[in-house]
């Protein structure tokens, strides 16, 4: 093995925290009480967070703040600053973000703090990394889609960290991509508060069930790869769990990470073949605290998402029947009258267990809790709800084990378990008596009075060590305790005590003192930069000509975006559409050559819109391409390019060469404030697109609108996925070679998804079934400043588009947040 990952553990509360310290991890993962994607979890306020650094330093373990949320501007420029500074201060060893703004403020203000790439950023590659390192960037989460393979890439592309996640809840859709819960019940994750919309029920098809669900996370199979993969950070996800949960899982991949890093990846797997029940019995014990329908590897193994793969292998992901904790099963009914249900163990059961009867299907019929424990084997008689349809035959699930919990919450949980220390206490008559303390090499030395002579009974090695070693509530306790004694001395007992006490504190203010920063009060927190020496005399060139153009119009500039040959045609037709962005996501490249040759025929602007996703297979097909000379990015010359992710950006500036100042970012490359828009400036990008989660108020108190397109109409993209609505729910689209497949779904409250495959590069989108509209706001977004509009489609017809662009809007209409008040 070349190193041994570090275990990062959630801490969701305090006692998270130290349940996670007690079972071995070397860092956890915590939020404040501000801008942290857990905002529902027990975050700890100011006094608390510093108390939970502090306890971290004490034990050798790290602290990383999650501040991994999407901020506002007044968050930006009278919040941030003042809420992360006392935690600097503290000694704060990390802090995880997703907003650009985030990042490259906190660099400028905190510049030898280090900062985690959040895997809600979805960064799906190595290459590129660099413009993130110059922000104080050591270390990527990338996107948990990734296969062990594009790891191991990443990897050789990039001497930045990786963390990566090895268990727990895995999100439907690429983290930093969902606008689900916000849009349909203005809970935003990109905000931490996400109300998980993949874990309800949907309609479709003639069949419900729990579309958007995966399984819990395990990778515990796979850790040897992993760390011969070169992953630095094992993530445990969990801030929402209960202290046991936490405690368990840490201390499962402690035990098992330490054994493999001893015995190598072939020592390991014959220590498991070896140890078969010993590994079956922690796997068991895993479920026991939390599974849904079992456990998944994720996407380690290719199983979705990958380009160009074809087949039904995400299914195996999901937890359709049921989207919480699914318990492991401990019997089967064998018999039921009116009244009563017997059952007979597959596993032993205790008093306070918590079971579940279940029908075929998954339902759950009825729930009790167990008064008396009993046996495998034996048969269990209880008493059920009236009305509760059980039957022979029914699946008994336990969903609490609650001797497993008793049991880790002795390990962990209640369990003193003391820093050692060692001492030397010194004592003659006539001096000053000393008490010297020492760990890990920090060492104190504390006074007490001038040592008198022993008129009646002198000191003895056993009543001074008596009395300096009894530590009791302290974080601290003696392993050794060194006393030299000359000559008849009287030591009062209470002196002893206070010496002691002082030098124990004095202790722990030492060995905290190594991590503690201090920091002049900040003047630069403006956002200003300064764009000279930014681009290169090209680029400047390209700036100045779209700069001229846009002042030449008085008129705002239509853009139009379309995915489909039929869109694209009756775009075309429209004479107001200044600009047509051609999508790469479903039109074959002979399409798109062709579309460009009609865009250029029209007179119109042409720009090409990157995929959603970009990963290696991805890369590498168009790197080679293009090396050989025969690419459609070699073949059509647009005006420009429209990225929705950091890794379309590096490919088109590694491998295009093509000047930053030609590069727009999408929606989903979020500028939810003015430091991020100054961020991509810095990169030499001057157009963005404006996010999809501000108010219409918001908008107009941005102050970077002549770099914003604003879109007026569209079916919001509510997640972008790896995994296919169509595949899990039908068939294969990609195999029956139906690339526009589109599959429409509802919830509970009738409102209408649609799921859309691009299997050209495997991913899905779901979409608002109802389309986003602002079209009779212009005359106020005119007012405003705003001169950059584009429609978007995405599931209409070519009739459809030409009646959009000409007037006829569909009669069911929303507007998102625009006309909401704040969110």
């Amino acid at each position: 093995m070349k190193t041994k990952p570090e275990i990062l553990a959630p801490a969701g509360s305090f006692d998270s925290l130290k349940a996670a310290v007690a079972a071995g991890c070397d860092a956890v993962y915590m939020g404040g009480q501000r801008f942290g994607a857990r905002a529902y979890a027990d975050n700890p306020g100011q006094d608390d967070m510093i108390g939970a650094i502090e306890y971290c330093h004490l034990h050798g373990v790290k602290l990383y703040m999650t501040v991994n949320t999407l901020l506002k501007d007044p968050e930006m420029q009278s919040e941030l600053y003042d809420y992360i500074r006392p935690y600097y201060e503290a000694g704060l060893d990390a802090v995880i973000v997703q907003d650009m703004g985030v990042l490259r403020a906190l660099h400028r203000w905190f510049p030898d703090l280090d900062q985690h790439a959040s895997t809600q950023m979805s960064l799906t590659m190595g290459k590129g990394l660099e413009r993130l390192k110059k922000y104080g960037v050591t270390r990527v989460v990338p996107a948990r889609e990734l296969s062990l393979q594009e790891l191991q890439q990443m990897r050789r592309d990039t001497d930045v960290e990786l963390e990566v996640f090895v268990h727990g809840a895995l999100c439907y859709c690429y983290s930093g991509r969902c606008l689900f819960s916000s849009m349909q019940g203005g809970r935003s994750g990109n905000r931490g508060r996400c109300a998980q919309p993949c874990r309800m029920l949907y309609h479709g098809s003639g069949k419900s069930g729990y579309y958007l669900s995966p399984k819990e996370l395990c990778n515990l199979p796979y850790i040897a790869e992993l760390m011969e993969a070169g992953v630095d950070s094992f993530k445990i996800e969990g801030r929402m769990k209960r202290p046991e949960y936490t405690a368990f899982v840490t201390a499962v991949y402690r035990k098992y990470v330490d054994l493999c890093f001893v015995l190598g990846q072939n020592g390991f797997g014959q220590w498991q073949q070896s140890h078969i029940e010993e590994w079956q019995e922690d796997m068991r014990k895993l479920a026991e605290l939390y599974n849904r329908e079992g456990f998944t590897s994720g996407y380690l193994e290719g199983k979705a998402g990958v380009y160009q793969s074809v087949g039904p292998k995400a299914a195996a992901m999901l937890s359709g029947k049921r989207p919480r904790h699914g318990g492991v099963r401990v019997g089967e009914v064998v018999s039921v009258d009116a009244r009563t249900v017997v059952y007979r163990l597959e596993r032993d059961i205790v008093s306070q267990d918590v079971v579940e009867f279940r029908d075929h299907g998954g339902r759950v019929i009825y729930e009790y809790t167990v008064g008396t424990g009993m046996r495998t084997g034996q048969k269990v008689q209880a008493r059920y709800q009236k009305g509760c349809q059980i039957h022979v035959g029914d699946g008994v699930y336990r969903t609490r084990h609650q001797c497993l919990l008793e049991e880790i919450s002795r390990k962990y949980l209640t369990v003193r378990k003391p820093l050692s220390v060692t001492g030397v206490f010194e004592a003659e008559v006539g001096q000053a008596c000393r008490l010297s303390l020492c760990r890990n090499g920090c060492q104190v030395t504390v006074t007490g009075d001038v040592v008198q002579p022993a008129l009646k009974q002198p000191a003895t090695e056993e009543s001074v060590r008596k009395a300096v070693t009894q530590t009791g509530d302290s974080i601290f306790d003696f392993a050794e305790l060194q006393i030299e004694l000359t000559g008849d001395v009287f030591l009062p007992v209470g002196m002893l005590k206070q010496m002691r006490r002082a030098a124990l504190e004095q202790l722990e203010q030492a060995l905290l003192a190594d991590g503690r920063r201090s920091l002049p009060e900040c003047r630069d927190r403006m956002t200003g930069v300064s764009e000279k020496n930014v681009l290169s005399q090209e680029q400047e060139a390209v700036l100045d000509k779209m700069q001229t153009e846009m002042a030449d119009s008085s008129d705002p500039a239509y853009s139009v975006a379309v995915m489909t040959p039929e869109q694209l045609t009756s775009a075309l037709s429209v004479w107001a559409v200044s600009e047509i962005i051609l999508r790469m996501d479903q039109m074959t490249e002979e399409q798109i050559r062709k579309g460009a040759r009609m865009v250029r025929d029209a007179g119109k602007k042409l720009v090409l819109g990157m995929p959603a996703v970009w990963r290696e297979p991805v890369w590498r097909h168009y790197a080679q391409e293009i090396s050989q000379g025969k690419s459609v990015f070699l073949e059509i010359t647009p005006d420009g390019y429209l990225i929705q992710n950091m890794e379309s950006f590096a490919f088109l500036r590694q491998v295009l060469k093509v000047p930053p100042a030609c590069i727009r970012t999408d929606a989903s490359l979020y500028v939810m404030n003015q430091e991020a828009a100054q961020w991509w400036m810095e990169q030499g990008v001057r157009q963005m697109t404006a996010p999809w989660e501000l108010t219409g108020k918001e908008w107009e108190q941005l102050k970077y609108k002549d770099r914003l397109q604003l879109i007026l109409y569209g079916h919001i993209p509510l997640m972008v996925s790896a995994q296919c609505v169509a595949c899990n729910t039908s068939h294969c689209a990609s195999k029956a070679q139906e690339r526009h497949c589109q599959t429409k779904f509802q919830d509970d409250k009738k409102r209408e998804f649609i799921a859309v495959n691009y299997c050209k590069y495997c991913y899905n989108i779901i979409y608002q079934g109802r389309p986003f509209s602002i079209l009779q706001h212009r005359d106020d977004l005119r007012q405003a400043g705003y001169a950059h509009w584009r429609y978007e489609f995405t599931v209409e017809t070519g009739k459809q588009v030409q009646q959009i662009l000409t007037g006829v809007v569909p009669e069911k209409v929303q507007s998102g947040h625009y006309t909401m008040e704040t969110w």
